[in-house]
């Protein structure tokens, strides 16, 4: 037998691994969260079962392997934890290939390889709790080990998440929703607009509702940009960004610092910061900002406390830093080009959208101009 497995063969099918599992799922007591009073009595079926989850994890670190391919120690690590088990099959080629071939078509499988995670984590917990002394299982050592190395995959796999969902922004537009700056509408129907005009992203801005009605339209915008290939991004609010499960959170010069908002978010919530100077991107980007916003480029009415900042700041930045820089303040159809000639990747709007007649042709208009000189 390996390492972590002892002499114990699967009998049954391994249950299905669901696509999304909340992530506070690993932290729960698993006797309770699974109904338990007490352990199974010692039977072959509760046998069969626990060898069912043992073959869950194996199959979970099988896909993780085929999307974690660097670096070499952590993809080495990985390997060897699932090659410790020692399972009927372990080297089944077939197997191996079928994970790779899904990995190819999803495209970007990190997000559902963080899934993967969570429910390995949680598996390993479940088989802890239902084996008894004597038992064939999964060796403390064993789990010992898996939990260090899927914490680290978990830092990887975040981290390629937010710089893919920050790339994203280049050549594309940026639209704030503010319920006080629809005209009347509701802020989801604005969001729904500027998506079918073809936004790259969507932030919530809410500073008079109450949180909890912030946290539900928070849900409603996530589900609005999961339709249509955008990402959602909270403002100011680390704990509605966590819940929402959004995409990442903007915080300003005087809201919590990047690198505290981090230990709030999950790992593969990115974080953007607003700046005035260059010196404040500069320590946005040190502070692992995910992308650095500029502004206000224009004076604008729809924040108050701004500071200007400028196209040349504007252009001073974006020679300054290597993350994606985002012009925000007072832009529209009739600046935006100048905008983006001074060196911004992505154009941030609120009125432009939000206080247009026709949202969505006014963000299909910006997009287009965007793509066409940065895109």
């Amino acid at each position: 037998a390996g390492e972590g497995f002892q002499e114990i063969r699967v009998n049954s099918t391994p249950l299905a691994t669901p696509r999304h599992l909340d992530r506070e799922l690993q932290t729960q007591d698993t006797s309770r969260l699974f109904g338990l009073q007490r352990p199974m009595a010692q039977s072959q079926q509760r046998s069969d079962y626990i060898a069912a989850q043992i073959e869950s994890i194996h199959q979970n670190l099988r896909f993780l392997e085929a999307v974690v391919r660097e670096p070499i120690g952590l993809t080495t690590d990985l390997k060897s934890l699932r090659e410790s088990m020692d399972l009927a099959g372990a080297q089944d080629d077939r197997d191996r290939q079928a994970f790779q071939d899904v990995v190819g078509r999803s495209g970007a499988p990190q997000p559902i390889a963080l899934a993967a995670r969570i429910v390995a984590v949680s598996t390993m917990g479940l088989v802890s709790e239902l084996t008894l002394e004597g038992d064939a299982g999964l060796s403390q050592h064993w789990i010992d080990r898996s939990t260090k190395v899927l914490a680290r995959i978990e830092v990887r796999l975040g981290s390629d998440v937010r710089r893919v969902n920050a790339e994203s922004l280049r050549g594309g537009l940026y639209v704030i929703v503010d319920a006080r700056h629809t005209n009347g509408r509701p802020a989801t129907e604005i969001a729904q607009a500027a998506v079918k005009g073809g936004a790259a992203a969507i932030q919530l801005r809410d500073k008079h509702s109450a949180k909890a009605e912030v946290l539900e339209t928070a849900r409603a915008f996530k589900s609005i940009c999961e339709g249509g290939d955008a990402i959602f991004v909270a403002n100011d609010d680390a704990d509605i960004a966590r819940l929402a499960d959004a995409d990442g959170l903007h915080v300003g010069q005087t809201d919590l610092p990047v690198g505290e908002a981090r230990r709030i978010l999950g790992a593969h919530q990115l974080v953007g910061r607003s700046n005035a100077l260059v010196e404040e991107a500069l320590e946005s980007e040190a502070d692992t900002a995910d992308y650095v916003a500029v502004g206000s480029i224009y004076p604008t009415g729809t924040k108050e406390l701004t500071r200007p900042a400028g196209l040349v700041t504007l252009s001073n930045v974006k020679a300054a830093v290597a993350v994606p820089v985002v012009a925000i303040g007072g832009i529209d159809e009739s600046n935006v080009r100048s905008v983006l000639q001074a060196g911004a990747d992505c154009i941030a709007v609120i009125s432009a959208v939000g206080e247009a007649d026709d949202p969505e042709a006014a963000a299909s208009r910006l997009a287009d101009i965007i793509d066409g000189m940065v895109g």
